[in-house]
């Protein structure tokens, strides 16, 4: 018996072999970067959960601290408020510079840190 496939049918064989393995290569790679990207996410809030609970305690401590010196509890927590007021404040209006870019840029470097040349040169 002969075999009656012609070198297009064979190239067409191919080409959607290689096509499949393209669309499973990039799915596991999309869910490497997701996996990594939700992990890293995970670990900063849980960081993030201790850092803000340290923050509080902290404040209250120097609103008690600052309303213990003026004589009035109540005062030292206005005084501490306000500071936050006046810091969030610069925040908002430098929020582009000192929010939005640094977590983009991050999100980016985080999402082509694996990205090398050997990943798109062509087969021998």
């Amino acid at each position: 018996m002969e075999d009656k496939t012609t070198p297009i049918e064979v190239l067409l064989v191919r080409a959607q072999a290689y096509a499949i393995s393209s669309i499973q290569l990039f799915k596991l790679k999309a869910t490497g970067k997701l996996a990594e990207m939700l992990s890293s996410l995970a670990s900063g809030f849980a960081i993030l959960i201790f850092l803000v609970l340290f923050f509080v305690n902290l404040n209250i401590g120097i609103a008690l601290l600052i309303g213990d010196l003026f004589g009035k509890v109540w005062l030292g927590f206005i005084v501490v408020s306000g500071f936050y007021a006046f810091v969030g404040f610069i925040v908002y209006l430098f929020s582009d510079k000192l929010v939005k870019n640094p977590v983009s840029n991050s999100i980016i470097t985080q999402l082509l840190q694996d990205e090398t040349l050997e990943d798109h040169q062509l087969p021998d």
